[in-house]
């Protein structure tokens, strides 16, 4: 759910940033989310259980405009389902966990040796002022 909101911001936001920003961005956006990852194997090893979001549906009333089946039209309540999400906690294998996140930090590694000439590219295209 956060990620599908994020992702309909992006565009947004995007737009307000300089293209020297935005090529600074593409250029570092998967080392940004190897370290969301990394961050959160992190504390899944410290906590020792891993946080997971379970969907549930709940029913909100609000007020409606509409005829409610009837001919007039006015106001009156109606029930809109509602996805929310609730938290709750799951074993870890420590080993898998700890394994994942030498791997992770070698895909850092990695990914930040590629991105150095991109970066370079971006500084070059868009010196900054």
């Amino acid at each position: 759910m956060r990620t599908a909101i994020l992702l309909l911001a992006l565009p947004a936001l995007a737009a307000c940033a300089t293209p020297r920003e935005g090529c600074l961005r593409s250029a570092t956006r998967d080392i940004a989310v190897v370290d969301r990852l990394i961050l959160e194997t992190q504390a899944n090893l410290s906590r020792g259980y891993a946080i997971d979001e379970e969907p549930y549906i709940t029913s909100n009333v609000n007020l409606c405009v509409g005829n409610g089946g009837y001919h007039r039209v006015g106001w009156s309540y109606c029930n809109q389902p509602t996805t929310r999400y609730r938290q709750r906690p799951v074993t870890i294998d420590r080993a898998a966990e700890q394994r994942k996140l030498a791997e992770l930090k070698q895909t850092r590694a990695r990914l930040t040796a590629e991105a150095g000439p991109r970066l370079a590219q971006c500084n070059a295209r868009y010196p900054s002022p």
